[in-house]
């Protein structure tokens, strides 16, 4: 992430540029690792009783650990002070982070991993910098894919253009008492009542259901999330009121490892 001021790293509201520059912070040339790295896997080996080698079992991705380092640049010894409360008050907490590297602009969620570093170099001028990010979720995130809403018994036609399979979270509005969803492998049977002011949003990577933001007890009966792998078309969702009416929009972006 060198040489290019439109390189950019963005967690909340710093920046962390490519290139050179005189104010802020910049990533040195090998100084952003594991962002476009596929992370490590686990596997849960088990050995062969009676033979050579082990049982083939399934394999899955750790955290994504994203390691970030750099120079931090000042004017002043009261700048750089600046710009070293700025990195230790964005890394606290859960982050939505933002990240455009070679072309593509993706983003990830994350927490700070380990201790970060800042270092003065040369007093008001010059500090060295490094932090690392691990995220429990290791997908990167890119464009949101086009869908459309559709209403009761009308199928949504999925694709997205990423490289790994994709959640997708369903937005649910209208005056139902209650209401399934029928997915490519599996259907959500909603329990409670959806109301123009209480529309429902489904996460199906995490299984929970939300009402303005809150979870409802008692609400999903039965049911198992499903993703979208990439690059095939799915002609699928469809919402089924037992009664009443609604509709039914899917959010789901490009999705990668």
């Amino acid at each position: 992430m060198s040489g290019n001021r439109d390189d950019v790293l963005r967690i909340g509201h710093l920046v962390f540029w490519g290139g050179e520059g005189s104010d802020g912070f910049f990533i040195d040339a090998e100084g952003f690792e594991g962002w476009s790295d596929a992370p490590n896997t686990r596997t849960e080996e088990v050995n062969l009783d009676d033979g050579d080698g082990s049982y083939d079992s399934t394999e899955f991705y750790e955290p994504r650990i994203i390691t970030v380092s750099g120079l931090c640049i000042a004017g002043s010894a009261e700048r750089l002070e600046h710009w070293r409360n700025q990195l230790f008050t964005v890394l606290q907490g859960r982050k939505q982070i933002f990240g455009n590297y070679q072309g593509a602009r993706q983003f990830v969620y994350g927490r700070r991993f380990g201790q970060p570093k800042f270092q003065t170099i040369v007093p008001g001028s010059l500090a060295r910098y490094q932090f690392q990010i691990r995220c429990a979720n290791p997908r990167k995130y890119g464009e949101r894919v086009p869908t459309t809403v559709t209403g009761p018994n009308q199928s949504q036609s999925i694709y997205h253009r990423g490289n790994f399979n994709a959640y997708p979270t369903l937005i649910v509005r209208g005056t139902m008492p209650s209401y399934r969803i029928e997915g490519p492998n599996s259907t959500w049977q909603i329990a409670r009542a959806v109301t123009p002011s209480t529309p429902h949003t489904i996460d199906n990577f995490s299984g929970v259901l939300y009402e303005n933001g809150q979870v409802p007890l008692s609400s999903i009966t039965s049911g198992v999330g499903w993703s979208f792998p990439p690059g095939r078309i799915f002609e699928t969702h469809r919402l089924i009121p037992d009664s009443g009416s609604g509709t039914l929009e899917t959010v789901l972006y490009d999705t990668f490892i």
